[in-house]
């Protein structure tokens, strides 16, 4: 069974509050804020892709 439209609502409001967050915190520039998640994404990758993936631990560079 699917979800309700309620929830599916209240996860969207949620989802909207954090876009405009970003969006106040970076003065309303959008270029901003996606440069902001691009780099936020990119060092999560970098730091992910120790271990297994490259054969070290993340203490070790």
């Amino acid at each position: 069974m699917g979800r309700s439209a309620e929830a599916f609502e209240e996860e969207q409001r949620a989802l909207d509050a954090r876009v405009e967050s970003l969006l106040a915190a970076h003065r309303g520039d959008p270029r901003a804020v996606i440069e902001m998640l691009l780099l936020a994404a990119d060092s999560r990758a970098e730091r992910i892709s120790y271990g297994y993936v490259r054969g070290r631990l993340p203490d070790q560079q």
